[in-house]
């Protein structure tokens, strides 16, 4: 959810990245495992629902038991689809089922290891330890490719909890890649393989903005390219897939697998809303708007399935990767000037993620932030001025908060005011311990200052002080550019839409051009940008431009037509 949440469970996912930052997977994530109803010991498999909406992926494993066959099948779909804690119950209900199918074991230690998306507590740790153990005890009924997933799997987790988990995720790559090698026509081991190099190096996969590979980047990406030759649609090889090239320079190559995927897992949230991690790198908002909506969809139908409210129960998926999913809809509706859309998911995301858990997993952190930037770009100054700080407020999100008061005193001319929250912000910044949101991936200070700068040139802005607004946000610019990626991406709009704004009322034209081609470089089809250069063509006589940029424009905002402006952009 990056989810980071690392959690792009920002990501997303990301736990958005889980939805989810980078740092995160070498430790604990803080958040428990399992959701309610998760996997209790002695819970009976006839408790565990089969779900009829998950797609027909199916792996066959050795056992004579169909409906232990059946409960792996669902385990493995759930695992391809970010959803840990309900894999693992799955997973339980065939071993008890079948005690001797050994796969049913591996499928339990395989979802209770780190992912992309959030590492591997201790306790979580021993119980993968465990359950591949028992699938060691039970292998010699295996078959010969089982036998070696379970060994590849056992170099991944040790009884030792001192032990260095990066050197053991290194093994069980290095494993897998041999299995890969071995079994080359076995999608399910070519798509693992895929899944334990990401998780080397997880959301951080190229070089050079995008444009150059890593060297297990390269791999990886072969690996399940060679899959999806073979089975176009393999959900769980499109899933990674989509996080393998989204950062980089062509997100386009997985464009037509996202659009296949979420009909091929209905049921499964976070598959279902994954295309837009491309829908988005490739200008789709209004897609990526109604993807976010199947896929909240997808998620509230299966909370209802099992019995939990995600607002009162911590987990991974609950304050990840169905926030994420929210998040995501709201940013895609702000690109695309879906205000009722906005407000709802606002509404929902006030409810979610706990400060207790956004303080254990910084990638939840701007999930908590996001509604504040909607109001920033969207709600009336009395509106914005009218929300109350949340109580025992986080540093970054109270930041936030005060970011969007900033913008607001500056659109009603009130300088002073809009400065005194811009002291607060760097106040903050100067004092406040960062240290867990900057290990868990979250840039807070340069986030802090990136804010307080944007609010200063507001300030200058609506003053008339033009060139100081440029100066400001030429040094946020920078501060933009230096972002790491994320998905939803850490500032919530491309600062250069600002300065080309500035540019038109300093009458430096071909400037805001420059501006606003590079914003659509970095966001296509982006309406703010759009509407930016359609203004420029204007007032500059180029009247076939302006009409060809109209037409863009329009094809790309669903908002009210008269919204925007050059105090809004």
């Amino acid at each position: 959810m990056k989810l980071s949440f690392r959690l792009p469970l920002l990501a997303c996912a990301s736990v958005a990245a889980l939805l989810a930052a980078p740092a995160a997977n070498a430790h604990d994530s803080g958040l428990p495992h399992r959701q309610a109803k998760a996997a209790a010991v002695g819970e009976d498999s006839t408790s565990v629902p089969l779900f009829e909406n998950l797609g027909s992926h199916s792996y066959p494993v050795t056992t004579a038991n169909p409906l232990a066959q059946a409960y792996f099948d669902q385990g493995l779909r759930w695992a391809w689809a970010f959803n840990h804690a309900e894999a693992q119950r799955a997973f339980r209900a065939a071993q008890k089922l079948d005690p001797t199918c050994a796969m049913c074991f591996w499928g339990e230690a395989y979802v209770l290891g780190p992912n992309i998306n959030a590492g591997m507590g201790r306790e979580a740790a021993a119980n993968a330890a465990e359950a591949v153990a028992q699938a060691r005890k039970v292998a010699h009924l295996a078959t010969s490719r089982e036998k070696d997933l379970i060994a590849a799997l056992s170099k991944r987790y040790s009884a030792d909890t001192s032990a260095d988990q990066g050197a053991l995720n290194q093994a069980y790559a290095a494993a897998m890649a041999e299995l890969a090698d071995r079994h080359s026509q076995d999608d399910e081991i070519a798509t693992l393989y895929a899944d334990a190099l990401m998780n080397l190096m997880p959301w951080d996969y190229w070089l050079d903005g995008g444009s150059t590979p890593k060297p297990d980047t390269v791999k990886l990406v072969a690996s399940l390219e060679r899959v999806l030759a073979r089975d176009p649609d393999h959900a769980g090889a499109i899933h990674l897939y989509i996080h393998a090239v989204e950062a980089s320079t062509t997100p386009e190559r997985a464009e037509a697998h996202a659009d296949r995927l979420a009909a091929l897992m209905p049921g499964a949230g976070h598959i279902v809303h994954m295309p837009a991690h491309i829908y988005h790198q490739v200008g789709r908002w209004t897609d990526s708007l109604e993807i976010n909506r199947e896929a909240v969809a997808a998620d509230e139908a299966y909370f209802e399935r099992v019995g939990i409210a995600p607002e009162s129960t911590p987990g991974v998926y609950t304050d990840g990767y169905y926030p994420h999913n929210l998040h995501f809809l709201m940013t895609s509706a702000q690109m695309a000037g879906d205000v009722e859309a906005i407000a709802e998911a606002a509404k929902k995301l006030e409810s979610l993620v706990s400060d207790t858990m956004a303080r254990k997993v910084a990638g939840l952190q701007p999930i908590k932030a996001a509604p504040y930037f909607a109001h920033a770009q969207y709600s009336d100054p009395e509106v914005i001025l009218a929300l109350p700080l949340p109580a025992n407020a986080l540093p970054y999100v109270e930041a936030t908060w005060r970011y969007a008061r900033g913008v607001a005193f500056a659109a009603k001319g009130a300088s002073e005011a809009a400065r005194a929250e811009t002291a607060a912000i760097r106040k903050l910044a100067a004092e406040a311990d960062f240290s867990t949101e900057t290990a868990g991936g979250l840039p807070a200070p340069n986030l802090l200052e990136l804010s307080a700068l944007i609010v200063e040139a507001r300030i200058a802005q609506h003053q008339g002080n033009l060139r100081e607004a440029r100066n400001k946000l030429e040094a946020a610019v920078a501060i933009e550019d230096g972002l790491a990626y994320m998905e939803p991406a850490y500032w919530y709009y491309p600062v250069r839409q600002t300065l080309g704004a500035v540019y038109i009322a300093m009458g430096e034209h071909e400037a805001a051009a420059a501006a606003f081609e590079h914003v659509l470089e970095q966001t296509p089809n982006n309406a703010w940008a759009l509407w930016g250069l359609r203004e420029v063509f204007r007032r500059t006589g180029r009247t076939a431009d302006a009409e060809a940029m109209d037409a863009r424009f329009k094809d790309a905002w669903v908002g009210a037509p008269d919204f925007l402006g050059i105090a809004r952009l």
